[in-house]
């Protein structure tokens, strides 16, 4: 087998992401976002190495671009580098919106309407994340279903962060409901967490408890421990403050 037959299977969307969730996401849901930085730059060096030869590698190495730029970009948001991960943000869309596949480029859609959202552009991302929820149910994959459960996630962290609570509250139920059906635990975990901190700013003191009970029940399911003990000690916390 020659060394471009080998290269051009490993530039396959679906086994590349896997390869880029095996190595680098695996820190990140660990919380040690010093560490998957490096990854993501060693797989972007990997995939723009390659030089395709055809019409459809170039759409998968665009997508693999796109799918490794929004989660390095999701790392420096998370980490205070707002204006770096905006410009990497928009770097995805624009390889995504390159690729030509819809998977793809509602997913970066996703990305920069959560970015947008983060910075209080309420507007532009809930017209992204309406974008992107319109397109991911146009599928019923596996990868459709979860980036629609995303999409109603953020949403209602959206709404939460406007005071729109009623919405964020049908969303975030919408997101629990399908994200349990396709076991995206991280997904669920992260809807009651959202849903918790809504609680709190309604002064929802007990739901928003049992929230986070729900959270870290889900977080452990995903095996996300470093998550799930960081919120038993906040709600320890609140324990011996006295908050019921």
């Amino acid at each position: 087998m020659s060394e471009g037959v080998r290269i051009s299977k490993g530039l396959v969307l679906k086994t590349f992401e896997e390869k880029i969730d095996r190595e680098g996401l695996v820190w990140e849901m660990k919380g040690q976002f010093e560490r998957a930085p490096n990854t993501y730059d060693r797989l972007l060096a990997e995939v723009k190495a390659f030089s395709p030869t055809e019409h459809a590698e170039n759409n998968e190495q665009d997508a693999i671009v796109a799918y490794l730029l929004m989660r390095k970009a999701g790392i420096l948001l998370q980490t205070g580098k707002a204006e770096l991960g905006e410009q990497l943000m928009r770097q995805a869309l624009m390889h995504a919106e390159q690729s030509g596949i819809s998977l793809v480029i509602a997913r970066a859609r996703l990305g920069v309407g959560v970015f947008y959202a983060s910075t209080s552009r309420f507007e532009e991302g809930e017209k992204l994340l309406a974008a992107a929820l319109l397109s991911f149910g146009k599928s019923t994959d596996y990868d459709s279903r979860q980036g629609y459960g995303w999409a109603l996630l953020n949403l209602g962290g959206l709404y939460g962060k406007q005071g729109k609570w009623i919405l964020a509250e049908q969303k975030l139920a919408e997101a629990i409901e399908l994200l349990k059906t396709i076991e995206n635990w991280v997904g669920v975990a992260s809807a009651y967490e959202l849903k918790a901190k809504h609680n709190n700013a309604k002064g929802n003191t007990a739901l928003a408890k049992e929230d986070l009970l729900n959270a870290i029940s889900f977080y452990e399911k995903q095996g996300m421990m470093e998550k799930a003990d960081s919120l038993r000690r906040n709600v320890k916390r609140k324990n011996d403050n006295g908050v019921k």
